[in-house]
């Protein structure tokens, strides 16, 4: 599943902290960086289809818009600084159409003890926070070669992303994204496919099962309200894609989840 996520950071705020312990989680891409610690246990991600195993003590940057997920080996517990581009304006124009030839990486324990905090915790001083992000940012370059990414631009993907994030509850079809975009129908749909491997109806349905999940978990919404919430209009196409890309119905889902929590 691609999950499209749009991090909103504040007027003035570009960086947001989470701790996930036991940390799995599926595929998706957002227009931020994401750097994670890994302070226990040991992980697996991948990133636009290359895995990398991770023991403690290692860190790994994603940059925008690649495609990544998590997979818990052991143990895992993790720090998590997820960072607005803007927020880092010269790394992101060196990074912006490259990738990393190994985005895994460490740092010195004296780093950690001097960095952590503002990595990971304490954003009160842009200007250290800021910092310790550029310290991060050369010490990964200096670990990991850049790789030049020969494809469009990925800010395209953005406005795609967030297009179908605005309107997903709707009939969309392509020729409305491409009225929207100023693209050619043709055009967008062989980029959509080259850059995230589905058709555009696939990506409105994992983005319309995306929000379905989140509803299940964290409301009593009946399924049959889950569903028109979403954007289906037949309680029977919604379990179909909801198992077909979730691999449960949303009624054994939910059980599940409510199983798991207690």
């Amino acid at each position: 599943m691609i999950v499209y996520e749009e991090f909103h950071f504040g007027k003035e705020k570009h960086i947001a902290f989470y701790h996930p312990v036991d940390f799995s989680l599926f595929a998706h891409l957002h227009r931020s960086y994401e750097l994670l610690y890994l302070k226990r246990g040991r992980l697996e991600i991948t990133v636009d289809g290359r895995s990398f195993s991770m023991k403690a003590g290692d860190l790994v940057l994603v940059l925008p818009y690649e495609v990544h997920s998590y997979r818990d080996l052991g143990g895992s517990v993790c720090d998590v600084a997820v960072f607005s581009p803007d927020y880092v304006q010269e790394f992101y124009s060196q990074t912006g159409s490259h990738f990393l030839e190994n985005p895994v990486f460490r740092m010195t324990e004296e780093q950690m003890e001097r960095l952590g905090a503002r990595l990971f915790y304490d954003d009160s001083n842009l200007y250290l926070t800021k910092a310790a992000l550029y310290e991060t940012a050369a010490c990964v370059l200096s670990q990991s070669g850049l790789v030049y990414r020969e494809e469009e631009n990925r800010d395209l993907l953005h406005r795609i992303l967030l297009f179908i994030q605005q309107h997903y509850r709707e009939d969309l079809t392509l020729q409305d994204l491409a009225d929207h975009l100023g693209y050619s129908r043709l055009y967008l749909y062989r980029y959509i496919n080259q850059s995230l491997k589905l058709s555009f109806p696939d990506l409105i349905h994992e983005h319309r099962i995306c929000q379905a999940i989140y509803l299940l978990e964290h409301t009593e919404m009946p399924v049959s309200e889950v569903a028109y919430d979403c954007g289906y209009r037949s309680l029977r196409s919604f379990n179909r894609c909801f198992k077909q890309i979730a691999g449960k119905t949303p009624r054994e889902y939910r059980d599940v989840f409510c199983a798991s929590d207690l």
